[in-house]
Parts: C-alpha cells; sequence; structure tokens
C-alpha cells in the first residue's frame, strides 16, 4: 500500500471517528433533550417555579416568634439584598455571570472532555444558573453517565432560565433556593440563624461567610468549624478582589476581622413560644381550611410562605418564660433533696420503676437478660446518655434507673395572660421546656383547688348575699355524704367570718356552707354559664376545688369577673397575609356577652383585691413590691399536688399552674407546696418584668374603677375566747411561709375594717 492511500484511509478514518464523535454527541444531546433520560421540563413550568417557602408568625409587637415548615425558608425581593451578597455569589460561583446566558461554555467543555474523554468523574463548570436547575430539579442515576447527562440537563434549564428571567430575578432565584445547612434554605434564613439580621443588613465579611457554606454547608460551618469557615470567607473575599468588587485595601483590612456570630435559632421546636406556636397551629389551619386561592386551590401552611400575626406580646412572653422557668428550678432543686432518695431506694420507688418500665430501652433489657438479677443490675449500670438541664443539654454517664428518677422529679408550670376587656391573648407558656417536654399544660386537666372558690362566692352573692354577711367558722357533718366534714388549712375554728374575710384567708368551712346554701345543682349551673362544660363532682368538696378543669378554661371564667361580668371570648389570630401582604384574614371582634350581673363581678373582684392586699396572696405585696391594684386567688390542692395563682387587673388577667406530671411527686409541707409559693411567684415576677416600661406599665397597671364600700372587719372572734383567738392564730402563723412578722401583720388585718 502506498503512502498516499495510507494517509487517505488515515485522514478518513480521523474524519469519520470526528463526524461519528459529533454525531455521537449531538444524538445524547437530543436523547437528554427530548426526555429519553428523564423528563426537562418546559417553560411554563419553569415559569411557575415555585419553591416550598416557610410561614412566619408573628407577636403583636412584630417580634418573629417562629416558623411553620417543611423546608425552612424565606423568599426575599432583589431589592432587600445588600449588593455585596451577590457579588460575592458571582465572584466565587459564576465569575462570567454577566457575560453568558446560562451556560459557560469553557467550562462545560472541560467538564464534558473529562467525564465523556478522559472518564474522570470531576464535577464542576457550573454556573449560577446551572446550579438552580440543580437545586430544583435534582439529578436522577444513570450509572456512568449520570454526570454528562445532568449537565447537559442543567445547561439546557440554564438557557431556559436565561430567556424566561433577567439576570436580577436569576440571582435572587438561587439565593432563595440553596441549602446553606442546618435545615435553613436561602440567604435570609441563614443571615438570621447565623447573624440575627437580614440581607439588606447583611456585612461583607458575613456575607462572604454564608457564600463560603455554599461549597460545603457542613464543613464551612462558622458555628460547628469556626476555622475552616474563617479560611474560606477569605478565600471568597480575595475572589471579591481578583474580580474587583472590593478594593486591595479592602481586602486587607476585612481579613483582618474575626468571624462574629449572633446564632439565633428559631425552628420547629426552639425559640419563643414554642407551646403557643404548636396551639396555635390548629386554629390557623381551621382558618384556612375556609380560605381559597384565586385558583381555587386551599393555602397550605407549611408551604405558602403566609404571615401570621398574633395578639401574644413578645415581651411579656419572654418575661413568663423566664420567670417560669427560672422558679420552677429552684423548686425543682429542692424537691429533689427532699424526695431523691424515697425515689431511688425508699417508698416513691415504685413511681419510678414503672415509669421505667415504659422507656424502650427497659424492654431492650428485658429481651437481653432473662434473670431479673441480672436486669436490674444491667439497669444500675451507668450509660453515655443526652440529659435536659435547666442550662441546657448535657452529655453526661448516668444509669437507667437514675435518669428515670431525675426526669420524674422535673416540676412543670403553665402560664396565660389575657387582656379580659378585649379578649386578646398575651402569653401562652404550656411547661419548662418545648423541645424536651411538648406536653401542653396549659391544657391539662388538675385539680383546681380554691381559686375555683370565687364561683362559690359568686353564687352566694348573686343569690342576695353581701359582702359583710358573717358566717360560723364551725365544721359541719354532711350527713347525707357519708358524714364529710370540711378542714381548715389551719386547722383552726371558732368566731365569725365576713364574705371578704372568709375568702381572703380561703376559709374551707364557709366555703363549703355556702355551697349548700346555694344548693349543688344550682351551683352546677352556675359553673356552666360560666363556661364550664367539664364534669363536677356533685359533692360538697366541690366548693374546695377538686373538679379537673385546664388552666385555660378556668382564665375564661376568671374573665368574666375582670370583665364586670361580660365574657369576651379569647382570640389570638389577629390576621393573616400572603408572602405579597395580601389579607386573607382578619380577626373581627363579637360583641361581649353579659354572663353575670356587672355589680355581682365587681363585688367579687374587690374581695379578691383584699385575697392579693392582706390575704393568702399578699407576697405580692410584701415581698415582691407590687403597689397597683390587683385582685388575685391562690389555689393549692391536696398533698400539695397542685399550686395555682390567678391574678388580674382591669386590663391584665394571668394564671398559673405549678406541679409534676406525677402526681404523686410534691413537696410533703404547705410552706413550700403551698400555691403562695409554687404558682404565685411566677406570675409576680413576669408582670414586675413585664411592666418596666412606663407605657406598658400605665395601660395595665390602672385602678379598678368601682366603688364598692367595704365596712366590716374579716373576722370576729367569740368575745368569751378573744385572747385564746389571738394566742392560737399567732402561734400557727408562725411555723407558715410567709414569716411571722407579715403573719402577725395579717392577724392585725382581721381586726380592721375594710
Amino acid at each position: 500500500m502506498n503512502k498516499k492511500k495510507l494517509l487517505r484511509i488515515t485522514l478518513f478514518t480521523i474524519l469519520g471517528s470526528i463526524l461519528f464523535g459529533v454525531i455521537s454527541i449531538f444524538g445524547f444531546y437530543y436523547a437528554v433533550a427530548s426526555g429519553i433520560f428523564g423528563k426537562v421540563p418546559n417553560d411554563e413550568e419553569l415559569k411557575a417555579i415555585r419553591n416550598y417557602q416557610a410561614s412566619d408568625i408573628y407577636s403583636s409587637d412584630h417580634q418573629l416568634l417562629g416558623r411553620y415548615f417543611i423546608e425552612n425558608r424565606s423568599n426575599v425581593a432583589f431589592e432587600d439584598l445588600a449588593p455585596h451578597i451577590c457579588e460575592a455569589l458571582i465572584a466565587t460561583e459564576d465569575a462570567r455571570f454577566y457575560h453568558h446566558q446560562g451556560i459557560d461554555q469553557r467550562s462545560l467543555m472541560r467538564v464534558l472532555f473529562k467525564t465523556i474523554i478522559l472518564g474522570q468523574n470531576t464535577g464542576g463548570g457550573s454556573t449560577i444558573s446551572q446550579q438552580i436547575a440543580k437545586n430544583l430539579f435534582g439529578r436522577e442515576y444513570h450509572g456512568f453517565l449520570t454526570m454528562p447527562i445532568a449537565k447537559i440537563k442543567e445547561g439546557i434549564l440554564a438557557n431556559k432560565l436565561n430567556e424566561l428571567y433577567t439576570k436580577e430575578e436569576i440571582l435572587t432565584l438561587y439565593l432563595n433556593t440553596v441549602s446553606l445547612g442546618e435545615d435553613t434554605y436561602g440567604i435570609e434564613t441563614a443571615a438570621e440563624r447565623f447573624f440575627n439580621t437580614t440581607p439588606k443588613e447583611l456585612k461583607i465579611e458575613d456575607a462572604a461567610v454564608l457564600i463560603g457554606m455554599l461549597k460545603a454547608p457542613t464543613t464551612y460551618n462558622p458555628r460547628l468549624n469556626p476555622q475552616n469557615a474563617l479560611n474560606r470567607r477569605n478565600t471568597v473575599l480575595s475572589q471579591m478582589e481578583k474580580y474587583h468588587y472590593i478594593t486591595k485595601q479592602e481586602l486587607d483590612s476585612l481579613l483582618q476581622l474575626p468571624i462574629v456570630l449572633n446564632y439565633t435559632r428559631k425552628d420547629k421546636n426552639e425559640g419563643v413560644a414554642g407551646y403557643f406556636r404548636e396551639h396555635a397551629k390548629k386554629e390557623i389551619e381551621r382558618i384556612l381550611f375556609e380560605i381559597k386561592k384565586p385558583n381555587g386551590e386551599r393555602y397550605d401552611l407549611y408551604t405558602d410562605g403566609l404571615k401570621v400575626f398574633t395578639t401574644i406580646d413578645a415581651r411579656l412572653q419572654l418575661a413568663a418564660e423566664k420567670a417560669l422557668t427560672q422558679h420552677i428550678e429552684s423548686l425543682t432543686n429542692q424537691l429533689r433533696a427532699e424526695l431523691w432518695k424515697d425515689l431511688i431506694k425508699g417508698t416513691k420507688q415504685n413511681i419510678v420503676l414503672n415509669e421505667l418500665k415504659k422507656s424502650l430501652r427497659y424492654k431492650q433489657f428485658q429481651t437481653k437478660f432473662s434473670s431479673e438479677k441480672k436486669l436490674n443490675a444491667e439497669l444500675k449500670k451507668p450509660l453515655h446518655t443526652i440529659l435536659y438541664t435547666f442550662k441546657g443539654e448535657v452529655d453526661t454517664t448516668i444509669s437507667p434507673i437514675d435518669s428515670v428518677a431525675y426526669m420524674v422529679s422535673f416540676l412543670q408550670a403553665a402560664y396565660i395572660a389575657v387582656n379580659p376587656q378585649e379578649g386578646n391573648l398575651l402569653a401562652w407558656v404550656g411547661g419548662i421546656n418545648y423541645k424536651n417536654f411538648p406536653y401542653d399544660h396549659t391544657l391539662s386537666q388538675r385539680q383546681l383547688g380554691s381559686v375555683f372558690k370565687p364561683l362559690i362566692y359568686a353564687k352566694a352573692i348573686e343569690n342576695g348575699r353581701e359582702i359583710c354577711d358573717k358566717l360560723k367558722n364551725e365544721q359541719i357533718n354532711y350527713t347525707q355524704f357519708d358524714n364529710w366534714s370540711p378542714k381548715n388549712s389551719d386547722g383552726l375554728y371558732g368566731g365569725k367570718y365576713s364574705l371578704i374575710g372568709a375568702l381572703t384567708n380561703s376559709v374551707n368551712t364557709i366555703s363549703v356552707q355556702l355551697l349548700m346554701e346555694s344548693g349543688i345543682k344550682n351551683q352546677l349551673e352556675f359553673c356552666k354559664r360560666l363556661g364550664i362544660e367539664d364534669s363536677l363532682p356533685a359533692v360538697p368538696s366541690m366548693a374546695l376545688g377538686t373538679a379537673n378543669i385546664s388552666l385555660n378554661k378556668i382564665i375564661e371564667v376568671y374573665t368574666v369577673f375582670a370583665n364586670k361580668g361580660k365574657k369576651q371570648p379569647i382570640y389570638f389570630i389577629e390576621k393573616i397575609t400572603t408572602a405579597n401582604d395580601e389579607v386573607i384574614y382578619q380577626h373581627t371582634k363579637p360583641e361581649p356577652t353579659e354572663i353575670l350581673d356587672s355589680l355581682v363581678a365587681q363585688k367579687i373582684t374587690r374581695m379578691l383585691q383584699s385575697v392579693a392586699d392582706t390575704g393568702t396572696a399578699a407576697r405580692l405585696r410584701f415581698r415582691y413590691g407590687l403597689k397597683n391594684d390587683i385582685a388575685g386567688k391562690t389555689g393549692t390542692t391536696q398533698n400539695q399536688t397542685d399550686g395555682w395563682f390567678i391574678g388580674y387587673t382591669p386590663n391584665f388577667l394571668a394564671g398559673v399552674w405549678t406541679g409534676a406530671d406525677n402526681p404523686q411527686i410534691h413537696f410533703s409541707s404547705i410552706k413550700e407546696g403551698q400555691g403562695a409559693n409554687m404558682a404565685l411567684p411566677i406570675w409576680a415576677e413576669s408582670f414586675k418584668a413585664f411592666t418596666k416600661e412606663d407605657s406598658i406599665k400605665t395601660f395595665y397597671t390602672p385602678s379598678f374603677d368601682y366603688n364598692i364600700d367595704v365596712n366590716c372587719n374579716l373576722f370576729y372572734p367569740e368575745k368569751t375566747d378573744f385572747i385564746h383567738q389571738l394566742f392560737k392564730r399567732k402561734k400557727v402563723r408562725k411555723n407558715e411561709s410567709d414569716g411571722l412578722d407579715v403573719k402577725e401583720r395579717r392577724r392585725k388585718s382581721l381586726f380592721k375594717k375594710k
């Protein structure tokens, strides 16, 4: 074969190979574009790009309380992005962004050559538009062809995106789409999470941190890996200088700055008002079920980026959460000191064992160790555990049995505050920590104790009783009820109390007398009128608060007393808007319903003022220094299982419940376990903190605007036993929790005219 012929064959072979390669490439491209390797979205679908967007829930004072989401994303408009965010993104991810139409041919050819010809799956070369396509539509697995198919498909979509959207819209779409780790999607959520700011206010060095995270969100997370994040941030800043977005002098200055985080986590379980957000969710979904979009679809709380505006006051919410956790921490420590030995080895060990047997770990051990002796031995061995504490979660070693004892010995509390005149909910706290104890105690049915007594007195006054009417403080055997006889908590009997005196000092004997005087059936009907639909015990002990009723329900009842006999329904959703601020729901305040004669309600308020001034709630005055008008009532149930306090001013009503999840866990003495010690301090501390600002104080601490004259003593001792009564009461009060000096003042107040 001559040289010319050989050269011709070689040339044709090369040309044929090139032609075959070109045809193969175009054929491969056409196969991808036509959807053989998976559907490619069309123009209409790309125009309708719709990311899942979290819905935000706000307080009445415009604080973000949290979010409802599938993906934790908030979309931001281009004009609300600081310019250096986009500059950092372009410099780092797509330097020729403004010079191509979605595909950087040089980068694409490099990737295709390495992946198809050399077989190197290197990735890279993606423009911002291609990354949007990847983020929105993902990648399907096609074996060794996965990368070239993905790149071609993303190139096609990138080109379409550039035809349908402006460059600014593409940048915005990308920054709203991208994940920055820790379950955050989009620059707005990330800016809030790591720096507690908005994209518009984000500093250039902080923007570089977030853009740097795009390469590997966990590796360059500034909270988890601060040095990696610093190095990556400096790389981004260097890129910005390279492409002339900042000067060399600016770069040198910025490189010297440390990363300063202001980490703020507002997710499903953490952050402010966790119990409220969960409670509100049901009402929001009920409202949204009745509303339709223009296209006939229903709104979705988790994906439509709605804005929910509530009546919650974030200042009070925070004050209540802080007061509640701090006080319950102190009480829990006291309780553990008292009960720990009994929980581990003593009379209350069965509580721990019963709870332990419900656990997954116990069932696993039970399967593994057939011998009871070996099982018990294993349960006492320390194991690695994450435990909740009031200071946060701790990584520790503790035995399963000690761990359960630790958890059951936590005290819990609940707090609700409303404006009784308007019905707007101000604060809602369902427990000490929503993440670790998600059960909402505002809704739990617990014995009311003496906070129920005002309902007994209200019915008596409605029947014609007056505040200064005197009743004997005597034990009566109620023969038709198995000779049951009420006992006073102080063990003192004799003499007479005025109605105001009996309620001030929470005298059980007189509360029962008033109930029996009204008639149990009539009292039940009266309670139903005030809103208590729950089953009440039709027995004399009902007067002492033996019924199980939730804090949420009893607060509704007290609004009738605080609102001069009228019931204004409690609400907490003010309005709901779309992401574009279009109002789709606005609360309409209904007219209040008159439940009780105004004068009856005002008399109850006057009597409850006496409770706060000199009675069982006197700590409000002498310990917490509250001087404004307050009406209130403490409550303590049998064995100190539950502690209560409900107090109000003309525009503020709040209630507190405290106790353990297991009613067998409680203080042994009335000193620690009474409502005045368990619940009242939470009310007082939160109210003090909330009303520090003059504007708030002026609104929530006005005087009660009634004129009810009380011209009688609280207590009338028997004349023949006057000295004995004084001495006996002084002796009893010496052992009570307020201290002798204060109880002495209370004793003297019994003989002052009110």
